[in-house]
This record gives C-alpha cells, sequence and structure tokens, in this order.
C-alpha cells in the first residue's frame, strides 16, 4: 500500500464487511505499523473522533432529523461511506498530508491529454514541457496551457480532456480563459476564424470570455447552446439531462430547440433536456465557484450522487450496503464555511426553500 487512498478503500471494504482475507491481513499489517493510520481507522469505526476535532467542530455539522444532534447520528450503511468519506477529506485535504510520508498520494503524472484534429494524442503533465505539434512549439506550464502565442498551428478541432482526480486550465487564442473541473472534455480550435469563437463542453468549468462583441462566443453543450460576448460563468453537465448554468457577469443566452432564455448575473439556469424544462433561481459566487477552491457545496445530493463525487474528485470507491439509505440527499446551507451546516434527508421531502440555496 504506497498511498492514502488504497489504504482508505480497503478501511472501507473492511468497515462494509467484503474485505477479503489477504486484503484485511495486509491492512491490519499496516495499521500496526502506522499510528495516523490507526486513528484514521478508528476514526471511521466509531463516527465520534471528528467530532472532538476543532477544525471539523466549527466547519462541519452533519446530522439526521435535528440540527443539535451528536456529530454522526446514522445507520450503518451511512457511516460506511459518507463518513469515511469525510474521515478521508479530513485527514488528506483539510490538513494537507498528515499521514506519514509512504502514504502520501503521489501527484499524478498526466493531468489532462490533448488530443489533435488528426487524432494525435499530447498527454499534459504537471511539469513544464514543450509540445512539439507538427515541428511548432507550443510551451506547456504545469497545469496549464496557453495558446496566446501559438502561431502556424494546424486547423481542426482539438480535444482538451482532463480524467477523474485533476483539473486543467487553458488560454484559448481569444484571450479567453478556461478552468476545467475532473470529469470534463472540452473541443476548441487552436485559433478562431473572424465571425464566431466556438467551442463545445461535456462536464464542468468556469468561463472567463474576453470581451469581442464583433465575434460572439459559442458554446454548444449536449442538446443546447450558449451564445455569449464578454461574460464570466459556471457551467456544469454532470448529471444526466440537466445542464446548470451560473452566470457571475455580463449576459448569455441558452438555446434548446426552439426556446431561448436569457440569463443576468447572479441568476442559474437549470435546464432539464429531458422534460423540456427551465428552471431560474439565484446563486451566490461561493456556491458556484466552491469546487475551484476545492470545496464543496451540496443541494439535493443523494448519497448515490456523494459516492459519484467521491470517486470523480478523490478516485475513491464508495460501499453503500443498503437501497434504504442510498437515495437520502445530503443538504447544505452556506453560512461562510467551505462546507456548512447540512441535514440528511428523505429523498422525497427536501427542504421548501432549497430553491433559493442551489448549492453545487
Amino acid at each position: 500500500m504506497k498511498n492514502l487512498t488504497s489504504i482508505f478503500q480497503l478501511m472501507t471494504e473492511k468497515k462494509a464487511g467484503i474485505i477479503s482475507a489477504a486484503d484485511e491481513a495486509l491492512l491490519d499489517a499496516y495499521l500496526e505499523e502506522v499510528p495516523e493510520a490507526r486513528e484514521m481507522w478508528k476514526a471511521i469505526e466509531s463516527g465520534k473522533q471528528l467530532q472532538e476535532k476543532a477544525r471539523w467542530r466549527n466547519t462541519y455539522s452533519i446530522t439526521e432529523g435535528s440540527a443539535y444532534p451528536p456529530f454522526f447520528k446514522w445507520g450503518a450503511a451511512v457511516s460506511i461511506f459518507l463518513a469515511a468519506f469525510l474521515v478521508y477529506w479530513y485527514f488528506y485535504s483539510s490538513h494537507g498530508v498528515r499521514a506519514a510520508a509512504d502514504v502520501t498520494p503521489p501527484p499524478a503524472t498526466t493531468v489532462a491529454n490533448l488530443a489533435l484534429a488528426d487524432g494525435t494524442v499530447h498527454p499534459l503533465t504537471n511539469a513544464p514541457a514543450t509540445l512539439s505539434i507538427r515541428q511548432k512549439p507550443l510551451p506547456v506550464q504545469a497545469g496549464s496551457l496557453s495558446l496566446l502565442t501559438a502561431v502556424g498551428l494546424p486547423a481542426g478541432v482539438n480535444t482538451l480532456t482532463v480524467p477523474d482526480r485533476s483539473h486543467y486550465k487553458i488560454t484559448l487564442a481569444d484571450g479567453t480563459e478556461i478552468w476545467l473541473n475532473a470529469g470534463s472534455q472540452l473541443k476548441f480550435p487552436f485559433s478562431f476564424d473572424k465571425t464566431v469563437r466556438e467551442t463545445s463542453l461535456n462536464g464542468e468549468a468556469y468561463f472567463k470570455i474576453a470581451a469581442n462583441p464583433h465575434q460572439p462566443f459559442v458554446l454548444q453543450l449536449p442538446n443546447s447552446t450558449v451564445q455569449v460576448l464578454g461574460t464570466s460563468f459556471h457551467v456544469n453537465t454532470h448529471t444526466p439531462h440537466h445542464i446548470r448554468i451560473s452566470l457571475t457577469e455580463g449576459s448569455l443566452r441558452l438555446t434548446a430547440g426552439s426556446r431561448q432564455v436569457l440569463l443576468r448575473p447572479g441568476q442559474q439556469l437549470i435546464y432539464n433536456d429531458s422534460a423540456r424544462t427551465f428552471d431560474i433561481r439565484h446563486f451566490t459566487e461561493q456556491e458556484a465557484d466552491a469546487w475551484r477552491k476545492k470545496q464543496f457545496y451540496f443541494s439535493s445530493v443523494t448519497l448515490a450522487g456523494l459516492k459519484t463525487l467521491a470517486l470523480r474528485h478523490y478516485g475513491l470507491h464508495g460501499v453503500i450496503d443498503t437501497s434504504r439509505t442510498i437515495h437520502k440527499l445530503f443538504i447544505a446551507s452556506p453560512g461562510g464555511e467551505p462546507l456548512p451546516a447540512g441535514v440528511l434527508l428523505p429523498a422525497q421531502a427536501p427542504p421548501a426553500d432549497d430553491s433559493m440555496h442551489p448549492l453545487q
């Protein structure tokens, strides 16, 4: 076991009672050797240790049915996954590298892949490098790519893919900046024509569009199109058949079939492309931009949804051992902290004012 993720995975399996004998022996031996790992295991087993941590007490309060019972008051299925996920977050994300050096997750070598129109694929690492594209140099920084000074690159549509557990920033030829979250894909050309700037996205990203009223920026999304001039906005298409757009500056227009919706700053649009419905609600920049700060906001997220999030951002495979809890909702409200107070509720009974707090 070389990293915290693999150790955590075995702990989760042991808690759920599905670990193999060989893996359990390996984990037990490791727990004997590493005090930090033993502390993590005790926290997962009891579900109470984190309440005593001052930092958690100040930023997290997660309960079921009431706002004030002890920190963990859930059934076994909830504690197996959600409590374990939060324990992992505490040890690794909130406090940086807490465990010994040999359990520190090594940084990923490849943080994104750039596929050219001709099918050539260039891995993008977390270290500065220079790509050679048809004998033209293209400098790449750690975690970001800029096309501002790129010249003579081939025409066609390229694809930037950001895998799970990664994120990446790209600056397009017109100066538009795009931050891509884990599990996202952006299609774009190395240079735009004189009439329109067109890209497409599948996943989650933050766009800061370079203003040019004579050259509209068009973003293609699943079953819809966004047209902007000079605008900053967040887009999330991870949820099947749902597109979430949060506008922070400027204005944009979403077109879906024969319908169009104009969005203003501070408004969030949720488009259901299956039911063909539009829902406009208010949001705060802190909520929409949390992921770029490695924070999370939740609104009506099921445990199954948390399981997907843990896999996408941490590479963790959660275990939910009963259907009674898989559809419970995790609700959070804005409060100024990285993850505000929340409550687990039945899926059929979200809070009445949730529409006014569409947290990510």
